[in-house]
């Protein structure tokens, strides 16, 4: 395409003047816009006057100035017939003053089809003298055409075109009408015992899309009809809204796309196939699909659609639905479902959301060709649940039902986009309503409006969150997201992602949400699954908070019942309460003991450590807490060889311990995991030796800095220490004072 316009700067508010007047889009453009396409002649015959005597050269005017169809930035398409030396040098002159022409001249004075390629000779229909010659290379056009369109296609796998079309090569743009309207007269016999109403609308839609196309190229634009210039059409065009005058053009350039698909597949069937009998009921026309989804089969369902359903019960049409999608399904019926325009039909909110764009730089696709896209993603889960990476696992865990609930998720999920507010929550009550008519079981309606509901807040926890945080799994549990619902809800997050933009999906997507699945099936994720239900089945709710709070270590060696009973004793006490001792038959010589105190204060950690240093006790692990409404709740787990009831009796005691000097340690690292105003988080890793922990809780606590809560954990004979405290000073000061003391 030219890659600027022929008119001379002066000249583009005139043309928009032109163009603009009387101008109702899209009900009134046809004769503006033939105007302005005069008007943009002259414009040209004057520039190519400028050159020289331009007539002499014996032009013949091809392409879109042929059909009095010209844009500011069409190709200037000429055949010139008059002295090839003379040719040269005014094309020559022409490209030096800006006009890209697209001039040849014939081989052969008589046959101008002679060396040329297909698209030139298609270029000719409609000249007396060469319709005879290209009538005679109607099967090498209309293989040339067929090629050329699929290869188009082939770079979109898609059922309509891009969010931002393009309105000359783009799916249902004018290269597409052109094609087919050639095509109509190149092949007239067929077409002249067939419905002529097809034709009717290409030219309809032809009229719409070259108003726009010249509005763009005196926008200053290409062909793309961009998101900016959207909004600039809206109010230029004073259409109601930009989401409306989107839906009308996604509309009309899948209508193009349709009946020009027709049009191409009528001039390549054998004459004697084109005579069909239309279907007499929606079972037939779901029967003829079956076998043959064609596009001539699609025309034939598409133009009596509404006959077909009508005095059908919503009940009845929900049978038909299942016919239809359950069980596996080719990916051309699921296509041609959608072409014949038969899920609006069975499913009348889907009209409501035909067409519209959604620009949020991640949607690829109209909502409703969202939703067909989602449909095939669901087969090819399927069938190929490979491409899905480590997360195709879970479709071994699928029934057949599994797989009918992802479809009918894949019908309702986005089916609210476009009225405002929250379209999960919309989506779900519109699967209640239909599911309701169409008379399905209470378990599947469940399924599919939670699923519907809940669409979206998997990938938010896997992409925009930590998945291996307690706060995370613990707001899907609380969403229900468990079990069998997990694994579903887990596939359809990979398939609407694939579905929404083939590109969003990749290995780094599969694993994150992969590794999501694992954490909240782990030993450790059903434990807090446990405990969060066992407070919930005692409406205990000001404990949820308190387990989320807690080591997942203390979820493991208690049950909910106790530790539930634990944390509201220590609640409601009004004093310290005494120290707990558990002891494990698993792991014979360890403890776990519980310190509980009213009041946080500076120091206690400290002293507590001391304290358990003093009496020989060996810390193995320690999970320190300060729990709102609670106190000071921590978890030591201590190893020694005397009895659980002689450990309490010792901690009970109020005497002091007896004094010792803090043990001279080291450690192998001591690192600042993380700072803000609110704490820094400090890790000391090093060779286990007795009196780690207290040299670490002394350091601290001599750099006056109060502790928000530990980690502390031995894992052979390895130790990680792990400290949140409240700022206090300089943090690089404290870090290297921390390592002059301990790493040498």
């Amino acid at each position: 395409m030219a890659i600027r316009s022929f008119l001379l700067e002066e000249e583009i508010q005139e043309g928009r003047r032109i163009l603009l007047t009387d101008s109702r889009f899209p009900e009134n453009v046809q004769q503006s816009r033939r105007r302005f396409s005069q008007w943009l002649e002259g414009r040209l015959k004057a520039r190519l006057s400028e050159i020289g005597n331009f007539e002499e050269l014996k032009p013949l005017a091809l392409g879109s100035w042929s059909r009095g169809e010209l844009c500011p930035k069409s190709d200037i398409d000429l055949l010139l017939l008059g002295d090839e030396k003379k040719v040269e040098a005014f094309v020559r002159e022409a490209f030096k003053r800006g006009l890209k022409l697209r001039a040849r001249t014939p081989e052969d004075p008589k046959d101008w089809t002679v060396g040329v390629e297909p698209f030139d000779i298609l270029a000719l229909l409609g000249i007396e003298s060469q319709d005879e010659r290209v009538r005679k290379n109607a099967r090498r056009i209309l293989s040339a055409v067929r090629k050329e369109r699929e290869e188009r296609r082939r770079r979109q796998d898609s059922v309509t075109a891009y969010l931002e079309p393009n309105l000359k090569f783009g799916v249902g743009g004018l290269r597409d009408i052109e094609q087919a309207m050639a095509l109509g007269r190149l092949f007239a016999r067929r077409f002249e015992k067939l419905d002529p109403y097809p034709f009717q609308v290409l030219a309809t839609i032809k009229e719409e899309l070259l108003f726009l196309r010249a509005l763009l190229h005196l926008q200053g634009s290409g062909d793309i009809l961009t998101a900016t210039d959207q909004l600039e059409f809206t109010k230029i065009l004073q259409q109601s809204s930009h989401a409306e005058f989107m839906k009308f053009i996604q509309s009309e350039l899948e209508r193009a796309s349709f009946y020009g698909d027709w049009v191409v597949a009528v001039c390549s069937t054998p004459e004697k196939n084109l005579v069909r009998r239309q279907p007499e009921s929606m079972s037939s026309a779901l029967q003829r699909l079956e076998t043959d989804p064609s596009i001539l089969t699609q025309f034939e369902i598409r133009r009596r659609v509404r006959d077909l359903s009508q005095g059908l019960t919503p009940f009845e049409i929900g049978k038909v639905v299942h016919k239809a999608l359950s069980g596996l399904k080719s990916d051309a019926l699921i296509v041609a479902l959608y072409r014949t325009r038969l899920l609006e039909v069975w499913i009348p909110d889907f009209q409501l959301i035909r067409g519209l764009v959604q620009h949020d730089h991640y949607h690829r696709f109209t909502a409703d060709a969202h939703l067909v896209q989602t449909l095939r993603e669901v087969e090819r889960a399927r069938t190929r649940s490979r491409s899905l990476g480590r997360l195709g696992r879970l479709t071994r865990e699928l029934s057949a039902t599994d797989w009918w609930i992802l479809k009918l998720t894949a019908l309702f999920h986005d089916l609210a986009k476009g009225r405002g507010g929250d379209h999960s929550t919309k989506g779900a009550e519109l699967v209640h309503q239909y599911l309701s008519e169409w008379n399905y079981p209470e378990a599947i309606k469940e399924d599919v409006s939670w699923l519907v509901a809940n669409h979206l807040i998997l990938s938010s926890a896997a992409f925009r969150q930590n998945p291996q945080a307690e706060s995370t799994w613990k707001r899907l549990f609380e969403r229900g997201v468990e079990g069998r619902r997990l694994a579903l809800l887990a596939l359809f997050t990979a398939i609407d992602i694939r579905a929404t933009n083939p590109e969003a999906w990749n290995e780094w997507k599969s694993q994150l949400l992969w590794q999501l699945v694992e954490n909240l099936r782990s030993k450790r994720a059903m434990k807090l699954q446990g405990h969060l239900r066992y407070v919930r089945r005692h409406n205990a709710v000001e404990a949820v908070d308190w387990i989320l709070n807690l080591d997942p270590a203390i979820l493991e060696i208690l049950t909910p019942k106790v530790l539930l009973e634990d944390l509201h004793e220590a609640a409601t006490s009004q004093t310290d309460l005494p120290v707990r001792v558990i002891s494990r038959v698993k792991t014979k010589g360890r403890f776990w003991v519980r310190i509980h105190r009213k009041r946080d204060e500076p120091g206690i950690f400290l002293d507590l450590v001391s304290r358990f240093f003093g009496l020989g006790l060996s810390i193995q692990t320690a999970c320190v807490h300060t729990l709102s409404g609670v106190g000071v709740y921590d978890w030591f787990c201590v190893r020694n060889e005397k009895s659980a009831r002689q450990i309490a009796l010792w901690l009970n005691q109020s005497n002091p311990p007896k004094p010792f000097v803090v043990p001279d340690v080291t450690f192998q690292t001591v690192e600042l995991v993380a700072e803000d105003e609110n704490e820094w988080i400090f890790s000391f890793r090093g060779k286990d030796t007795r009196g780690l922990l207290l040299a670490a809780a002394d350091a601290l606590a001599n750099q006056g800095l109060s502790l928000n809560w530990a980690r502390a954990h031995t894992w052979g004979q390895q130790v990680d220490d792990i400290f949140s405290v409240r700022p206090l000073g300089e943090v690089n000061e404290v870090l290297q004072s921390l390592k002059n003391r301990f790493v040498t």
